[in-house]
């Protein structure tokens, strides 16, 4: 008998349950850094806020906070590259879940510490530390990591005995890659020239 064609409708919801698996991993995470943030109390939660008010002082300074641009752009690849790499061995079944629920909580766990410090008015400042930079990162992530879980799922399938048909990188694949990347990059520079300008304004707001 030969193969059963791969339907279309049935792509579409190998993507859509990709999906759910990654954006439930991403939000578990979330959930876990807040709760996380809200543990701190006592001589810990004095200690975050002299730290935060710290570093919001020293942002809000003429010179700003010192950065260099190298370990801004890692700090955005890093993630995108583990997808990219896990998407082509059995691990990437376990391992970008992993990566999707680590980068939420990094997402939420500042974020959610500046409000706990600052209430309301962290928002702002937690917005424009991590939330701009997420709404260019989080699509690249989701556009790499959603066919990323589904070929870690075949490769996982063909160590099973279940398939035999080798991996191949096709010209979407490359294009899809490319639009990763300039994504990632292009939040590495929002978080290098463009937030730390905003975050001196925020600075004066919230202190």
């Amino acid at each position: 008998m030969g193969t059963k064609p791969l339907k279309k409708w049935d792509l579409l919801s190998d993507q859509g349950g990709a999906l759910m698996v990654l954006s439930a991993a991403f939000l578990l995470g979330g959930i876990l850094g807040c709760l996380f943030a809200s543990l701190s109390d006592g001589a810990g939660a004095q200690e975050l806020g002299r730290y935060l008010a710290g570093y919001l002082e020293l942002a809000g300074e003429e010179g700003g906070l010192p950065r260099s641009l190298w370990p801004v752009l890692w700090g955005q690849f890093k993630y995108l590259l583990a997808v990219l790499i896990l998407n082509v061995t059995a691990l990437g079944a376990a391992g970008i879940p992993l990566i999707f629920g680590i980068r939420g909580f990094y997402l939420s766990f500042p974020a959610a510490c500046f409000c706990r410090v600052f209430g309301g008015r962290g928002l702002f400042p937690a917005f424009l530390l991590f939330g701009l930079p997420a709404l260019l990162w989080a699509p690249a992530l989701f556009l790499a990591g959603v066919p990323g879980l589904l070929s870690a799922l075949r490769q996982l399938r063909r160590s099973g005995g279940e398939g035999r048909s080798p991996f191949s990188l096709s010209r979407v694949n490359w294009y899809r890659g490319g639009a990763c990347a300039a994504l990632t990059l292009a939040a590495g520079l929002l978080e290098y020239w463009v937030v730390p300008v905003l975050l001196q304004a925020a600075a004066h707001v919230v202190l």
